[in-house]
This record gives C-alpha cells, structure tokens and sequence, in this order.
C-alpha cells in the first residue's frame, strides 16, 4: 500500500475545475445541469501538503451574477441580488485526509472535512468522500455522489 502521506503530496497544489458528468445508478447519463451552479461553472481546489484545503465554486450562468454587486460598496445590490450570488456559490474549506489507499498513488479515496468553513451553516462539520484518480496529463478525477443522489465524476486541471 502507498502511504496516505505520497497521496497527500501528490494532491498537493491548486487544480482549475474542468467539468462534471452525472450518472444515474443504472449507468444512463444525466444530462440534467446543476442546479445551482448551472452546466459551467467556474471552480478550483486548493490543498496544501499539511492537510489543508479549500473548494470554491461560482455559476457560470451570468444572470446569477449581478454585476453591479461589490463588496467594497455594501449598499449596492439589492439583498435579492446578493441572494442570488449565495444561491449560486459553493465554497467550503477545512482539513483533508487520505481515507483510502490502493497499491498506486494515482487512485484511492481522500476526504474532505470535517469542514471548519462553509458557505451554507449546514455545511460546516461535514465530511465529503471522494474517490480520486490522477492522471499523467496532470488531471484529477473525483467519484463520488451529488447532492441529489447521482453519481458525479467532476475533472479538474493541475495549475500548480
């Protein structure tokens, strides 16, 4: 078995989300987007090699994000547009571990959590469980299943 620690430090550094496709258990794919972050949204994963690490999200779709909005001028912005800027975001941060270990660095399962930070208060003291898998062109499969019950495979792209 690989140690939890050469799976942290291969995890280690920055990764740009690409894409997610969704099955259901029966193996059809969902073509269905994402409620809440739409079918392209913006994200990246930041982990650090002492077990760090924090996710953030934003929709892609811009009429959930009214660009008027700046946190510099609080009082600009309805509170139904900022509202509507919580509704499409997703960002958590926290400890990460190595909860699964196979033979090889590239493939085990990693969670997330429990969380310290959270967008939403439900969030916050939650594990995720995700299946991993690194690829050689510097890119990371994540398994593991959505918040409406379908199985998710989301990619992302090694920045650093």
């Amino acid at each position: 078995m690989v140690k939890p620690e050469d799976v942290m430090k291969a995890i280690s550094g920055t990764w740009l989300y690409l894409n997610v496709t969704t099955f259901y258990d029966n193996g059809t794919m969902s073509h269905e987007e994402d409620p809440g972050l739409g079918a392209s949204p913006g994200g990246m994963l930041n982990y650090n090699a002492q077990g760090w690490m924090s996710a953030n999200f934003m929709s892609g779709r811009p009429e959930d994000r009214p660009g008027n909005v700046d946190s510099a001028a609080l009082d600009v912005g309805t509170d139904a547009e900022w509202a509507l800027i919580g509704k499409h975001t997703l960002s958590y941060s926290g400890p990460w571990r190595v909860t699964l270990t196979t033979d090889a660095v590239e493939a085990g399962q990693i969670t997330h959590g429990p969380t310290q930070i959270a967008w939403l208060p439900t969030w916050v003291g939650i594990e995720l469980q995700k299946n991993y898998t690194l690829y050689e062109d510097d890119t990371m499969r994540f398994i593991a299943r959505t918040q409406d019950g379908k199985i998710g495979h989301q990619f992302f792209r090694r920045l650093a």
